[in-house]
Order: C-alpha cells, then sequence, then structure tokens
C-alpha cells in the first residue's frame, strides 16, 4: 500500500465524498495535500495530480475527532 493516497482514496478513508475534499482544498481546509507535476503556465488548467499523505492525513483526521456536541 503506497504512503499517498488519492483524493478518492482518502474520501473512501474518511467516509465523506470527493467533492467535499475538493471543495476544503479550493477553501483552504482540511487535510494538507501535495501537488504532483509540473506547474503550468500561467492561464493553463492546472493538471497536476493530488495526493495525501497518509500519515499526516490519518494525524490531520485524529486532530479533528470528537466525542461529543456541545449544545448551543
Amino acid at each position: 500500500m503506497s504512503d499517498l493516497l488519492t483524493p478518492t482514496e482518502l474520501a473512501v478513508m474518511l467516509g465523506m465524498s470527493v467533492r467535499t475534499l475538493a471543495n476544503w482544498r479550493s477553501n483552504g481546509k482540511g487535510p494538507p495535500y501535495l501537488k504532483i507535476g509540473v506547474e503550468p503556465p500561467e492561464g493553463h488548467q492546472d493538471r497536476r495530480k493530488v495526493r495525501y499523505q497518509r500519515q499526516i492525513a490519518e494525524r490531520w483526521a485524529l486532530a479533528h475527532e470528537y466525542r461529543r456536541t456541545v449544545a448551543r
């Protein structure tokens, strides 16, 4: 098993959609990620591959674990 996860693999691991991860990336939320490949020239679509480091994603998930929700 690789130490790098695709967005699909991480979404399955976390029980959420790939779209949620994409939204988090665009909003600066969620676990840190890598973009692998050559950076495109300005004005061109970014086709680099997004990958998550397994250990970092697991630590991020554990840091966001809650035992209960406080009523407001």
